[in-house]
C-alpha cells in the first residue's frame, strides 16, 4: 500500500488526474519545430496519438491546455465523449487569430461513471485585471497609468473551475467529503513577463480562496495546468509556500518607465491554501522536464492538491531523455505528439483532517 496507508476511518474515494498541454495546431509549425517530420506535425496524426495516450492513461479528471476551439467543437469533445467523458471548454479571451475557431483554450473533462458536475465557472484574467485596476487601485482605465497597467496584464489567459461530485461515495457518513473542486489553467508564456505570471497565479488563488471558503472550508482542491514557470520562480514559491520572498527577482522586475509595477508589496502576495505538488510529494522531486524542445527543457506543468484533505498515492514518471530522443532530437516527434509530457497522478480524499 501507499506510504502512510489509509486507515478505514479516513480513507475516501480515489481518483486519477492528468494534465496535458497538447500543442494546438496553430502553434505546431515547421518554423517552430523544424526537427519534427512534417507529417508528424499534422493535427490528424497528432490527435490520434494524443487521444490514444489519454485513453491508455485512463484518468478520471483530465485537464487539457492548448485545445483549439474549432477542434474541440469538431472532434475533441466527441472523441472523449465516446470514451466516457463529459467536459467543458473555455477559449482564451482574444478573438481568434483572424479565423473563427483558430484560438486555443483550456478543456476540462471528467469520467461520467465517476463524477457528475455540480458547478462550472471560467475565469478571464483580462477581466480580473480590469477589476483590479478600477475597483482596487482606483485607476482610470483611460489614463496613461491605467492603460499601461492593463496593457501589461491583458494577455488573454483563462482558467476553468468545476465542482465534481463522486457518484458513489465509498462511505456514507454525514461528515464525509463527497465533492472535489478542480481548477485548470494555462498562464502567460512569455519568459520576459514573470511579474504577469505571478500576478495571474496570485489572482487565481484569490478567486479559488473566496470560492472554496464560500462552500465550507473542507472542499478538496486540485489545481492543474501549464504555469509556464519553473520551480525556481516566484509562481512556484507562492503555490508551494503561500508567499513570495520580497527579494525574489520575479517580484522586482524592471519594466521600464512607461510601465507601472503591477504587483502589490510582496507581503501582500499570499494565500491560505496548504498546497502540495503531486509529483514532488510522491517522487521526492518535480519531474526532470515536462516541456522538451530544442530551445527549452524544463518543468512548466504541475498537479497541485490541498494537503489537508487529499493525498497523492502515485505519479507516472516522465520518460528519461534516451526515450524522449529515440525518434527525434526533441518533442514533438513521431512518437510524442506534443512538446509537453502528460502528468498523471492518483489521489485519495482523506477525511477528518487526518494525514
Amino acid at each position: 500500500t501507499a506510504k502512510g496507508a489509509a486507515t478505514a476511518t479516513n480513507a475516501g474515494p480515489r481518483f486519477r488526474v492528468a494534465t496535458y498541454n497538447v500543442l494546438a495546431e496553430i502553434y505546431a509549425t515547421g518554423q517552430q519545430y523544424p526537427y519534427c517530420d512534417f507529417w508528424a506535425l499534422s493535427w490528424d496524426f497528432r490527435f490520434q496519438n494524443i487521444l490514444r495516450e489519454i485513453i491508455d492513461a485512463s484518468p478520471e479528471v483530465l485537464c487539457l491546455q492548448e485545445i483549439q476551439a474549432d477542434h474541440y467543437e469538431a472532434h475533441i469533445y466527441a472523441a472523449l465523449s465516446d470514451a466516457g467523458y463529459e467536459g467543458v471548454f473555455k477559449q482564451k479571451t482574444r478573438q481568434s487569430m483572424g479565423l473563427a475557431g483558430k484560438v486555443d483554450g483550456c478543456a476540462l473533462f471528467w469520467r461520467r461513471s465517476k463524477f457528475h458536475l455540480i458547478e462550472s465557472y471560467s475565469i478571464e484574467f483580462n477581466e480580473l485585471a480590469q477589476r483590479q485596476a478600477t475597483q482596487v487601485l482606483g485607476l482610470n482605465p483611460r489614463s496613461d497609468e491605467g492603460v499601461a497597467f492593463l496593457n501589461r496584464l491583458s494577455k488573454d489567459n483563462v482558467a476553468q473551475l468545476v465542482v465534481l461530485e463522486f457518484i458513489q461515495p465509498q462511505s456514507r457518513g454525514s461528515r464525509d467529503i463527497t465533492q472535489v473542486c478542480i481548477a485548470n489553467t494555462h498562464l502567460y508564456s512569455n519568459k520576459d513577463f514573470p511579474d504577469v505570471k505571478l500576478w495571474q497565479t496570485w489572482q487565481l488563488l484569490q478567486e479559488l480562496e473566496s470560492f472554496v471558503m464560500s462552500r465550507g472550508t473542507n472542499l478538496p482542491l486540485i489545481i492543474c495546468g501549464d504555469f509556464n514557470s519553473t520551480p525556481d520562480t516566484a509562481v512556484y514559491d507562492l503555490l508551494a509556500r503561500q508567499s513570495v520572498h520580497p527579494g525574489h527577482p520575479d517580484v522586482n522586475v524592471s519594466t521600464g518607465d512607461d510601465c507601472p509595477n503591477i504587483l502589490p508589496d510582496a507581503m501582500n502576495i499570499s494565500h491560505s491554501f496548504q498546497l502540495g505538488s503531486a509529483y514532488q510529494t510522491v517522487l521526492g522531486d518535480e519531474p526532470w522536464v515536462t516541456n522538451f524542445t530544442l530551445n527549452f527543457k524544463g518543468v512548466l506543468d504541475y498537479i497541485w492538491y490541498s494537503a489537508q484533505n487529499l493525498r497523492p498515492l502515485g505519479a507516472a514518471p516522465v520518460p528519461e531523455e534516451p526515450q524522449l530522443t529515440k525518434n527525434g532530437e526533441a518533442l514533438p516527434s513521431t512518437e510524442f505528439s506534443s512538446d509537453h509530457i502528460m502528468l498523471i497522478s492518483d489521489l485519495q480524499v482523506i477525511s477528518n483532517g487526518s494525514r
